[in-house]
């Protein structure tokens, strides 16, 4: 098997694992199901492993590396979440996942004093937001974690938009970034908005939008030209 066959077929595979936990989700009206649960990880695994397969098919060593580095760190936060059910660890990992994402960017853009007052907003926002939840929701000590979590994720929503007008990558690289980055978005508002409505749809939809993020980031790292080639 060529390395091109062996991309596209974890491609295809990891696909067909999300409609079939999609599927068992909708069937069994619980997202939590250990049969799910299993299937979910697995194709967060394989999204990992095709990174380690761009080799020199991405753009530089560096955005390669990092790109690594992030879904290192995501195998440990959703083994945290998904397998074990533990909260704080998993978004306490996920804040080295949007750290990895955000040097990502750094390697292309500037740290800018803009991002850094976005940044400070958007904590002071949702730290002012936390007297508004039922009581019990959720703990303080984890919501503080998940405030700084989401204000990186949200920058990180802002400079993936940013790569649509620059020239650092192909159109079609930037555009994996951003709906990337954009479907990592949604799936966090569901995550937020499951904690404190707990219902399946917001569980559901949880899902619907993370695996994507995940494929579409992972295959952002390859040379578009590469990807078309093995794709087609």
């Amino acid at each position: 098997m060529t390395k091109k066959v062996l991309i596209k077929n974890i491609v295809l595979i990891s696909v067909l694992i999300y409609f079939i936990f999609l599927s068992i989700d909708i069937i069994t009206k619980n997202t939590a199901s250990i049969h799910s649960s299993y299937l979910k990880y697995t194709a967060i695994c394989l999204c990992f492993t095709l990174t380690l397969l761009i080799n020199h098919h991405g753009y530089n060593n560096k955005d390669t590396l990092l790109l690594q580095m992030a879904f290192f760190f995501t195998l440990i936060a959703d083994f945290f979440l998904v397998i074990l059910n533990w909260p704080t660890p998993g978004v306490f990992t996920f804040i080295f996942v949007q750290s990895m994402h955000k040097l990502r960017h750094l390697v292309k853009y500037r740290l800018s004093k803009k991002n850094i007052f976005i940044f400070l907003v958007i904590n002071l926002i949702l730290l002012l937001f936390f007297p508004l939840l039922p009581h019990g929701t959720i703990p303080f000590h984890l919501y503080l974690i998940s405030v700084f979590y989401g204000s990186l994720l949200s920058i990180n929503l802002i400079d993936s938009i940013k790569t649509l007008n620059e020239k650092a990558n192909s159109k079609e690289n930037s555009l994996f970034i951003a709906l990337g980055m954009f479907l990592f978005f949604m799936c966090d508002i569901n995550v937020a908005l499951f904690n404190i409505i707990d219902n399946n749809i917001t569980g559901f939809f949880i899902w619907l939008f993370y695996f994507p993020s995940q494929l579409f980031l992972s295959l952002s790292g390859y040379d578009i030209t590469y990807l078309k080639n093995i794709l087609r």
